[in-house]
């Protein structure tokens, strides 16, 4: 509890600033009036959604008048897209969407951040828990938190994908573009005409195969004396490659020949390490309502920032999504030992105003807050 505080207000206040600031091709898209645009505010419940601009000015303008919290617009291309019913919208086509969130990755850094209560029994712990080591419940609440190894491990996996769009699916690089989710991860976007107007099933395909789902072992592997051995070399396109060079990786450069459940344990190990930790749900939804690049995320104060591809590389990635500059003077309780890029200490402490925004609005137990 933020005795004495009123988070909401604080960030609101911060917000406001922000988007006085922002200018309308910051917030500019691709076909700009045939997106919905949708929006959750820092008073009440629920979102508003069904909205439609004519310009990025127009939405610029709206974002300084209302403040919102989260603002989001659709992956999908309607000829009416403020219409409220669905099938009124004349879906047109979307953009293929990932989100890559560090939650679905095993990073050791979430046992420094995050940590667990079970609901049923009171059982506490560090790190992630999806089932109480002491009752058995699946009943969990979650304390979540994010630092620069969550950010770096995911934008890995972003790299990953490229690869894969690049190289499997013959996707140019000129036609995909990264930002933040302002959170744990990253979208990937894909804007190409020869993808716009693929159905879910056909992007289900896309996912099942960058995650490497539905292998078929006897395409994989080939029966010689003594077990099997791998059909296919380093050399060859796709998960076959991947395949080879992975066992080769592991193998010291020698031809195994195993038994087929041999072969298959070490296949799933190479499909856990190679394949995309992509969120199925986000990619296969052709209606779907995504984080607008450079507005902030209301339970972070970060700015979900577009990175070109070179840019992915660089090794301060939080440099770029800090919106607020500064520091401040808090009073702190029950603090993860890392958020962000930042050490911290229960008690009283100067940190950077972005960790402080950061802490307020993720739900840290904030007994003072003062901006320096």
């Amino acid at each position: 509890m933020n005795r004495g505080l009123d988070p909401t207000a604080i960030g609101k206040s911060f917000f406001r600033d922000y988007y006085r600031k922002l200018n309308p091709e910051d917030v500019d898209v691709s076909s700009f009036p045939m997106r919905e645009f949708a929006f959750s505010y820092f008073e009440g419940a629920g979102m508003q959604r069904h909205e439609a601009f004519r310009t990025p000015a127009d939405l610029s303008e709206h974002l300084r008048h209302t403040v919102p919290r989260h603002v989001y617009y659709s992956s999908a291309y309607y000829t009416n897209p403020s219409a409220k019913d669905m099938d009124a919208k004349g879906w047109q086509g979307a953009d293929l969407v990932f989100d890559i969130d560090v939650d679905h990755v095993k990073t050791p850094c979430k046992e420094l951040h995050d940590s667990w209560t079970c609901k049923k029994c009171g059982a506490t712990g560090q790190g992630t828990c999806e089932k109480c080591p002491k009752c058995s419940s699946e009943s969990i609440e979650k304390e979540v938190w994010v630092c620069e190894t969550c950010i770096n491990v995911a934008r890995d996996e972003v790299l990953k994908l490229i690869e894969f769009l690049e190289n499997d699916f013959g996707i140019s690089k000129d036609e995909m573009s990264v930002t933040f989710s302002g959170h744990r991860g990253f979208h990937v976007h894909v804007e190409s005409e020869a993808i716009r107007s693929l159905g879910q099933d056909g992007r289900r395909e896309i996912v099942d195969y960058v995650k490497g789902l539905g292998l078929d072992y006897k395409q994989i592997l080939v029966r010689v004396p003594g077990g099997f051995k791998l059909r296919f070399d380093s050399s060859a396109s796709g998960w076959y490659g991947r395949i080879a060079r992975w066992a080769t990786l592991y193998s010291s450069g020698n031809e195994l020949v195993m038994d087929l459940k041999t072969w298959q344990i070490a296949i799933e190990k190479c499909v856990s390490s190679e394949g995309a930790a992509i969120d199925e749900k986000v990619t296969v939804d052709i209606h779907r309502l995504i984080r607008l690049k450079n507005s902030l995320h209301g339970k972070t104060g970060l700015k979900a920032a577009a990175f070109s591809i070179e840019e992915l590389e660089s090794q301060h990635l939080l440099n770029r999504v800090k919106a607020f500059k500064g520091e401040a003077l808090v009073e702190v309780k029950r603090v993860p030992q890392v958020v962000l890029d930042i050490n911290l200490k229960e008690g009283r402490q100067r940190i950077p105003l972005y960790a402080a925004l950061y802490l307020l609005l993720n739900g840290a137990e904030i007994v003072s807050f003062q901006v320096l």
